[in-house]
């Protein structure tokens, strides 16, 4: 669970995040410390009679938003009557919160119900062992690493730098968008600062969207230059 609420609060614009489970408890908090547990509990409590008023009015919410001053809350009602509640900045790409959640949260209510079942106690059984055998199998060949593109050093930082860009257009996926981009890269020809143009076109092509490919491009030439 921390490591998909850390995912969401990596995003430009977001300043914490939490789940609220129907069961009225914080399934998982990734909030600035000036929000305390009971506060949290209590906007949450707060939430949920909102959307408990809502689906008595047959309102069917998908997202809610509550625009403030100072920041924008976004909650994604989700299943059991849990709820993702985000706090953004008010001018954050409500766009990219909106893909993010759409993929995280499948994985955020398989967490919460992994943490909802308690393991079943295992009964003791005695068996009988049979007598160790004194012919020893080889041990199992170690299974080689997955080879992955040869990087000059010097290009580390460069890559690194456009990865965080890449983030500010897609999302947490960056990672392994940009591993895959970067090994097909790497076949298409030399991997030097020279050729780096080649692959902000493959990246491109994974973002699939104008005007976050030119919010990335304007960023990976400063990156670049």
């Amino acid at each position: 669970m921390d490591s998909l609420l850390q995912e969401i609060t990596m995003l430009p614009g977001v300043l914490g995040c939490f789940v609220y489970s129907g069961e009225q408890q914080i399934a998982g908090s990734k909030m600035p410390p000036i929000f305390k547990e009971n506060s949290i509990k209590t906007i949450g409590s707060l939430l949920a009679r909102t959307i408990q008023m809502g689906n008595i009015a047959q309102l069917n919410f998908s997202a809610i938003e509550f625009k403030f001053n100072e920041s924008l809350l976004i909650v994604n009602p989700m299943a059991k009557g849990a709820l993702l509640v985000i706090i953004c900045e008010p001018r954050v790409n409500k766009s990219l919160i909106a893909m993010t959640m759409g993929m995280l949260t499948a994985d955020i209510e398989t967490a919460m119900a992994k943490n909802l079942v308690a393991p079943v106690p295992q009964q003791a059984v005695t068996t009988t062992h049979p007598a160790p055998s004194t012919h020893q199998s080889p041990p199992a060949p170690a299974q080689a690493p997955a080879r992955e593109a040869d990087i000059d050093a010097h290009l580390a930082s460069i890559l690194e730098q456009i990865k965080e860009a890449l983030a500010m257009a897609i999302g947490p996926i960056a990672g392994p968008v940009m591993k895959e981009s970067i090994e097909l890269w790497a076949q298409q020809g030399t991997t030097s600062p020279k050729n780096l143009p080649t692959l902000a076109v493959l990246l491109c092509k994974e973002i699939n969207d104008q005007e976050l490919e030119k919010e990335f491009m304007a960023d990976f030439t400063k990156i670049v230059s």
